[in-house]
């Protein structure tokens, strides 16, 4: 029996298991990219970014996050845009996401983006919910 030695990721790790997983989603839906969008302010400072990727006609975005000091800004809401016509300018014709209800889910709702899955409860009394958005 071969031995194996399971950690934690950390970041390296991280990037490993996405760039595995994709290089095997890759075998069945070759036309796949990276969606991934990173935002700087002036001094090149990282104050937001997403994990997104696109496989087919799907868009897939794992990660939105903006720094606390620029929520409110409208500038969740142009990352997202940037990411959407991305999406659609490769072909995607929709984009899914999931978040939590101490997250966005309104934020996600009032950008067009329609709830079709929940878990409620699934993280103590908040939900964890899953949108799509026809692009």
């Amino acid at each position: 029996m071969e031995h194996y030695v399971i950690k934690p990721a950390g970041e390296a790790g991280e990037a490993a298991g996405h760039a595995g997983l994709r290089a095997y989603n890759r075998t069945f839906v070759s036309d796949t990219a990276d969606l991934s969008l990173v935002v700087e302010d002036e001094a090149g400072q990282i104050i937001g970014g997403c994990d997104a990727f696109r496989m087919g006609e799907l868009a897939l975005l794992d990660v939105l996050w903006v720094a606390e000091s620029r929520r409110g800004t409208g500038l969740g809401a142009c990352l997202l845009a940037q990411l959407e016509q991305d999406a659609a300018r490769q072909g995607a014709k929709r984009l899914e996401l999931n978040t939590f209800g101490f997250q966005a889910p309104g934020f996600y709702e009032k950008l067009g983006y329609r709830r079709f899955g929940a878990v409620e409860p699934a993280v103590g009394e908040y939900g964890h919910y899953f949108y799509v958005k026809e692009l």
